[in-house]
């Protein structure tokens, strides 16, 4: 073992020792805030935001980006750490590996690209100081339970934030103006390049998920993206939306509890990523030809 490689496998600084001491009514609020960047809280979140695009006000090229965030900080996540292989702290409890944190990545790439996708009048210092303290609590709530070390979670902001910056510069920009169909279509390029690479590190059901998932993503937008576009919110979108999201909300728990098929999963997960992204364009046409036949 290399000194790098010691440095970052005993990598705790007397933060465990600090946590058993915590008040338990401390802790289990750690516990819960910790859910805001689970990764099927960070599904459910964007793909709400995705498919009530219209009603939100918001372009629907700005949302398909951030759902392309979101799967790219998930493929990126499995590849760092199936790369460095690093145990979590003793007595976490949980199984899989610590470094760098999976929640501080996805909640910085997630919450960070939802307020830098938000048209300029609607990126106020408080949506930005807001989305800065939630990144900075789901971090801290990793420390807090126990599951991660301090450096774990520093290096998780880090990268979650590096990856939102490249991923952005690649698509629309920072912060930008106008969001357009082959912008997100470079983001989702990106998080199937990065699904790739985890693949490439470690042949295992969430890295090949991650790859489906964002497979699907770019299925999905290359052949809906201009009725999704062009789609107008109507009561029957919204309905259809909503099944939607609860299919999604089925499918993700089932795909991440491991308890299907690899092959199984890996299907699903394309089909359902693509049925979501061509959802509004689809329930478009719908309420189109309900107009139609009403007249």
């Amino acid at each position: 073992m290399s000194l790098v490689d010691r440095a970052v496998a005993d990598r705790g600084v007397g933060e465990t020792g600090v946590v058993e001491t915590l008040p338990e009514a401390l802790v289990a609020a750690a516990g819960l805030v910790t859910r805001l960047g689970d990764p099927l809280t960070l599904i459910v979140v964007v793909a709400a935001a995705y498919l009530l695009a219209n009603r939100l006000g918001v372009a629907a090229p700005r949302m398909a980006t951030a759902l392309a965030l979101t799967v790219g900080a998930f493929a990126l996540t499995l590849a760092l750490k199936h790369a460095f292989a690093l145990p979590r702290p003793p007595g976490a409890g949980v199984d899989g590996y610590g470094f760098p944190s999976g929640h501080a990545i996805g909640a910085t790439a997630v919450y960070g690209g939802l307020v830098a996708l938000l048209p300029a009048e609607r990126r106020s210092p408080t949506v930005v100081a807001a989305a800065g303290s939630l990144v900075a609590l789901v971090a801290a709530s990793r420390v807090v339970i126990g599951v991660h070390y301090l450096v774990d979670v520093i290096a998780g902001v880090a990268v979650g934030l590096a990856y939102l910056v490249a991923a952005l510069r690649i698509g629309p920009g920072l912060a930008p103006e106008r969001v357009t169909v082959a912008d997100a279509r470079r983001v989702f390029a990106v998080a199937l390049a990065v699904g790739l690479a985890g693949v490439a590190v470690a042949v295992v059901r969430n890295t090949v998920v991650a790859v489906a998932a964002a497979g699907g993503g770019l299925l999905g937008w290359h052949l809906a993206a201009d009725r999704v576009v062009a789609a107008r919110g109507s009561t029957p979108q919204l309905a259809i939306s909503v099944v939607t999201l609860g299919v999604v909300v089925a499918s993700a728990a089932a795909v991440l509890d491991g308890g299907i098929p690899l092959a199984v999963a890996a299907a699903t997960t394309v089909g359902v990523v693509a049925l979501l992204i061509a959802v509004p364009g689809l329930s478009g046409t719908v309420a189109k030809k309900g107009l139609d036949v009403g007249r």
